[in-house]
């Protein structure tokens, strides 16, 4: 991290309205340990689930974090998985590259990336070890969906599987994030350091071939950064050069 950019966080973690967003962050993970007993994290590698890790654990050190693996992190999220104590792997129900090629590539393909990242691996971990909670780093902040799900609260429960949800983080933007991680002196994933030239809605660390804003130069910045990886994804989908 740029040495000016750290202090500006830094000096905004000293402002009033800053901590008073840390202190409903970790009001929300109480108030959800009391409702559960065998909880997990769900951790992508990305900043907000690096705080709300943080915030979980500094409440209950024992709290399982779960990482969904679809073979398509980039190198500083697998290290920051594979170096994390009790930290389970999950993996998709097929690689990432692969789900894409079922569909129109270019295309959104949406619901049914998330049902082979997520929602399938989702069900089968929860009744393999019987968790009935997770704490996750949503925030409205980042989009219209997310704004929608915001509505539910920071601490509410899914009827589908009376799993209590916790999403402490939900009220707070960018600047409250970063101010956390530099305060808190907590390892953030490498990919950021990449990113800081970035608009800050732009500065997401997500599956490196993730097609949202593919138009917008994302396949641009992936070759830049990570010619390797871009090459994987021009060799299966020659298309790809065609956004660079």
């Amino acid at each position: 991290m740029p040495p000016d950019t750290r202090l500006k966080f830094l000096l905004y973690s000293k402002l009033a309205v800053h901590k008073r967003a840390v202190n409903q962050a970790k009001a929300n993970v109480t108030e959800w340990l009391t409702r559960v007993s065998n909880p997990y994290i769900a951790f992508s590698g990305g900043k907000d689930s690096t705080c709300v890790l943080n915030l979980v654990r500094e409440q209950r050190p024992e709290t399982i974090a779960v990482h969904f693996d679809a073979d398509c992190n980039f190198p500083e999220v697998d290290i920051a998985v594979n170096n994390m104590p009790n930290c389970l792997i999950r993996k998709s129900d097929e690689p990432y590259l692969e789900t894409l090629s079922r569909f129109n590539f270019g295309e959104d393909e949406g619901d049914f990336t998330m049902k082979s990242t997520v929602w399938n691996p989702i069900k089968r971990l929860i009744s393999e070890f019987n968790f009935d909670g997770v704490c996750y780093g949503l925030r409205a902040a980042e989009s219209h969906g997310r704004r929608m799900n915001a509505k539910r609260g920071a601490v509410f429960q899914y009827k589908r599987d009376d799993l209590w949800a916790c999403q402490p983080i939900v009220k707070w933007n960018y600047n409250d994030v970063w101010a956390y991680i530099v305060s808190s002196n907590l390892n953030y994933c490498g990919t950021y350091d990449k990113m800081w030239d970035m608009p800050e809605d732009d500065q997401r660390v997500s599956y490196w071939a993730g097609e949202t804003k593919r138009t917008y130069g994302r396949w641009a910045w992936l070759k830049r950064n990570y010619p390797d990886l871009f090459n994987l994804l021009r060799a299966k989908f020659p298309e790809a050069a065609s956004y660079v």
